[in-house]
């Protein structure tokens, strides 16, 4: 009786929670008719924006925009990327750009404008910052892409505890052909988490099916330019789904009609054998501060051995 009353507890917190999050967004959330791009999708108002993304005086171009999605309180993580892969004067060679996505965070917004006016690389978006509101925040970030850099060939997304191989990246970018896609690391067949003290307890009153359509993992993908769209048009048909990763690459990409590429290089969870399968992944998933600035360096330190390790990567 005490287990079924802690499942019913959990369950009916969880439902609470989706519905309490789904009223919250519904506040800056608009129906406009369902072809008009600039206003089809949910609507959000921007409290801090990066506006000369697509600077046609400065003369670059630009391959990907990066968006990472951050946290008011992960300053720490956001320098850490500043400083080692996501610095500036690196990627504007490699034709990249990055911005740091965050929702509202009423006891950090005061250092997120410094933060904003210092770098001017932060995109805040008006809604409450919160793990159930991650799907959100990458519908807000993909509005203001279609907004603010709609220029960039590619959209790369991905999160700030994910450590990205610029090198890597703009190559096999520059080398696409592809259209219409999402790119990464596919996962299938994935079912949902029925237990309820799980981080991830989703019950059936949420999401019915016993598999989840294929996706990508949200720890770091791409999205062509020309997806960003049929995305947010699919957003504006789809009641929201928590999960983000399984709602933007699996169910908006399925109603979207975009493909899933398959790429090994964002397979970044397993242990990496040496420094050149380090040098062989665009994606390391949940790596720390200090791992951030080694896997920099080693990326980096040695341009011919750099080389070799290209010559050697996963196809």
């Amino acid at each position: 009786m005490a287990s079924l009353l802690r499942w019913f507890m959990t369950s009916a917190s969880r439902l609470l929670l989706f519905v309490v999050t789904s009223l919250q967004y519904a506040v800056v959330t608009s129906q406009p008719p369902a072809d008009d791009v600039t206003s089809c999708c949910r609507h959000f108002t921007y409290l801090r924006s990066v506006d000369d993304v697509c600077d046609a005086d400065s003369g670059r171009t630009l391959l990907a925009v990066v968006v990472v999605c951050s946290a008011a309180g992960n300053r720490a993580r956001r320098d850490a990327i500043r400083a080692s892969w996501g610095a500036p004067d690196h990627l504007r060679g490699l034709g990249l750009r990055v911005v740091y996505v965050l929702g509202r965070d009423e006891g950090r917004d005061g250092d997120v404008l410094v933060e904003s006016r210092r770098h001017g690389d932060i995109v805040q978006a008006d809604f409450v910052d919160s793990y159930a509101n991650l799907s959100v925040k990458t519908l807000a970030a993909l509005r203001w892409v279609d907004q603010h850099a709609a220029c960039a060939r590619f959209v790369v997304k991905t999160d700030d505890d994910t450590f990205i191989n610029a090198h890597l990246l703009s190559r096999d970018l520059a080398g696409t052909a592809h259209r219409r896609f999402v790119m990464g690391q596919v996962i299938a067949l994935a079912k949902p988490v029925r237990t309820p003290d799980s981080k991830w307890f989703t019950p059936t009153s949420l999401y019915a099916p016993d598999v989840y359509p294929t996706y990508a993992s949200g720890a770091a993908y791409v999205i062509s330019g020309d997806g960003v769209r049929p995305l947010l048009r699919a957003a504006a048909r789809r009641p929201l789904f928590w999960i983000e990763d399984i709602f933007v690459t699996g169910m908006l990409a399925l109603d979207a009609g975009l493909q899933l590429i398959v790429n090994g290089k964002f397979d970044g969870y397993r242990v990496m054998s040496d420094d050149c399968a380090v040098r062989g992944h665009i994606a390391i998933h949940r790596v720390n501060v200090d791992e951030m600035t080694r896997l920099w360096t080693l990326v980096a330190a040695d341009s011919d051995t750099l080389a070799d390790c290209h010559s050697r990567t996963i196809n």
